[in-house]
């Protein structure tokens, strides 16, 4: 993306991002499609507000227009309101003041106040635990529309199928690698797809991403049937799966000589 664009739909840029005026949002939208700016969404999608990054995802899809999600859906982090609360402080203030003293005085006992100062501590330590937590989970939306809107496609659209399998590899949040490779699994005519496209990567991907013990086991069903060529670099890490999760213990043996062979 060159200078020169960005310099051309500035104006559009910060609408999109800013996302305030429906009306201008829109004509924002209808400009970029209409001059097939189509990496230039990809990256506005990224940091778009939510009304604007919505409108984009459904009028890209309603083109058919799949690539420019991929981006959005990998990166795009939950925009979260700022906090108002600050850290609790028990050590200040008139609430230790000692009312028997001028007000000079050294108010309460020291190991009053350093025992209220370790639990000021201890809980401000908590809440910025408890942040971390949930800015890790970071469920955006529009990251879970795009896969929702793109796992409707998936019988109908190579395109569709072959982003999703893109996130479920690539995707920054483990929420949105997840569920996109549980979404993959679990249709079994795009995993006969990806059988025989040879995308044994890709399957490999979907069963590690997946975390599910019974997606793993459905894969490797799946791979046992069509292994990679042994020269492959799937070849090994596919045995592998096959030898610790196919339900057939027969198979399953037979995958774990190969290994030791």
């Amino acid at each position: 993306m060159d200078s020169e664009t960005y310099s051309k739909y500035s104006r559009q840029i910060i609408t999109l991002v800013e996302g305030t005026m429906v009306g201008d949002v829109q004509k924002s939208v209808e400009r970029l499609l209409a001059d097939e700016q189509y990496d230039l969404i990809a990256d506005v999608l990224i940091t778009a507000s939510e009304v604007s990054a919505r409108r984009l995802v459904d009028a890209l899809l309603a083109r058919e227009i799949i690539e420019p999600l991929i981006p959005a859906a990998c990166l795009r982090r939950e925009l979260r309101r700022p906090s108002m609360t600050g850290g609790a402080s028990l050590g200040g203030g008139a609430i230790f003041r000692d009312f028997e003293t001028d007000d000079e005085g050294p108010g309460v006992p020291d190991f009053i106040r350093e025992e209220a100062e370790a639990i000021t501590t201890s809980a401000n330590q908590s809440r910025r635990i408890a942040a971390q937590k949930e800015a890790e989970l970071d469920r955006d939306a529009i990251r879970a529309r795009i896969v929702d809107q793109l796992v409707e496609r998936l019988n109908t659209s190579d395109e569709a199928l072959k982003a999703l399998a893109t996130i479920a590899r690539t995707s920054a949040f483990e929420e949105t690698r997840r569920g996109a490779a549980m979404k993959l699994a679990n249709n079994k005519i795009a995993t006969g797809k990806l059988i025989r496209a040879g995308r044994h990567r890709d399957l490999l991907v979907i069963a590690d991403a997946s975390g599910s013990i019974a997606v793993k086991s459905r894969i490797a069903r799946s791979l046992a049937e069509a292994m990679p060529d042994q020269n492959a670099p799937e070849y090994r890490p596919a045995l592998e799966l096959v030898a610790e999760h196919h339900p057939d213990e027969e198979t399953k043996a037979a995958a774990r000589g190969a290994l030791n062979g």
